[in-house]
């Protein structure tokens, strides 16, 4: 870092033509340095995502479901994912994320369905079958119950908002 910060102080003591763009793109990798240093140096007491990244095989069962969302994935499922035995990787999910694997696959389900609506203007029906629903009425309850609103009031709202 310390040859970094050298040349930040040379662009701005000489003011050359573009010192603020290098300046900025310095800073940059300064600041990606940073804070990997603090990762591998294990991030203190930290927990929840930072934690997740750090564990490879977290990090592969999570990496699993954002690219596969509308399997039904079990915690068996995932635990084979993430090399490991139902109940550790049941424990360490919860105790990384303060959610269980369930949840966090219907929450993302829902993050995705709300951009799958609202910006991409798919249907809600392929929305719901092709985030692993079986019905439509299961996905709007599931939506319903974790958004707050049906999938129909995303779809109103999104429609209803003035071109820009």
């Amino acid at each position: 870092i310390h040859p970094l910060l050298a040349a930040m102080e040379r662009e701005s003591m000489t003011r050359q033509v573009g010192f603020a763009g290098i300046l900025a793109r310095l800073a940059d990798v300064v600041a990606a340095l940073i804070v990997r240093g603090w990762v591998e140096a294990g991030c203190g007491k930290a927990t929840g995502w930072v934690q997740v990244l750090r564990d490879p095989r977290l990090s592969r069962a999570i990496y699993a479901m954002h690219q596969q969302p509308g399997i039904n994935w079990s915690v068996a499922d995932l635990a084979k994912e993430a090399g490991t035995s139902r109940s550790v990787f049941a424990e360490r999910f919860l105790s990384a994320t303060g959610s269980t694997p369930a949840k966090y696959l219907s929450e993302l389900r829902m993050r995705l369905a709300i951009q799958y609506i609202s910006h991409e203007n798919q249907a809600i029906e392929t929305v719901a079958l092709r985030l692993g629903y079986g019905s439509l009425a299961a996905f709007s309850r599931a939506f319903k119950r974790i958004v707050g609103h049906p999938p129909g009031a995303l779809r109103e709202a999104a429609h209803s908002q003035p071109e820009l």
